[in-house]
């Protein structure tokens, strides 16, 4: 899709379309990213590529719901190759507002949740967080939902480990 081809109409309808994609999924898209990436300038770049690849392929999808998977599996998988490009270099702070969304009070698990190797932070980010289904991230991830669910006990149980750690020798997580 070439920018230089379009008329002024067509421009003014995919920055339209990309303002309502962003509006809508551009938080949870971010959020996602930055549970891989744990640098906020690298997620934001996932965000765009995220939103321009929805922009080019441009889906036609049932509604708003699998909008919001199919872009959150275009996250994963850049994140995932972000990863793999600049081997998880050291990150930014996740800022409090985001991590915890007016939540003070849960930001500690947040930072719990940071500590877990990738695939368990990415099952919990999904199911708790976005508030997906087991049934809806297996969709995400393309794996059997048996998977999703066997990940996501360990992931429980690997940050259930961490919390008493930090709570039984009182160190802030």
């Amino acid at each position: 899709m070439e920018t230089a081809r379009l008329s002024a109409a067509e421009r003014e309808e995919i920055n339209a379309r990309a303002e309502r994609l962003l509006e809508r999924h551009g938080n949870s898209v971010l959020r996602l990213a930055y549970s891989y990436l744990h640098n906020m300038d690298d997620a934001e770049e996932i965000l765009q590529e995220s939103l321009i690849r929805f922009l080019q392929a441009a889906p036609s999808l049932e509604n708003e719901r699998h909008e919001k998977a199919w872009l959150l599996r275009v996250a994963g998988n850049l994140s995932k190759n972000r990863i793999a490009y600049n081997r998880l270099r050291h990150a930014d702070q996740l800022e409090e507002t985001l991590a915890a969304e007016q939540r003070e009070d849960l930001s500690f698990v947040w930072e719990a949740v940071k500590r877990l190797p990738s695939s368990d932070r990415e099952v919990i980010h999904l199911f708790y967080y976005e508030g997906f289904s087991t049934a809806e991230i297996a969709g995400i991830l393309g794996q059997k939902e048996s998977t999703v669910r066997s990940r996501l006990m360990r992931g429980r149980e690997k940050l259930r480990r961490v919390l008493k750690e930090a709570y039984d020798f009182g160190e802030s997580v």
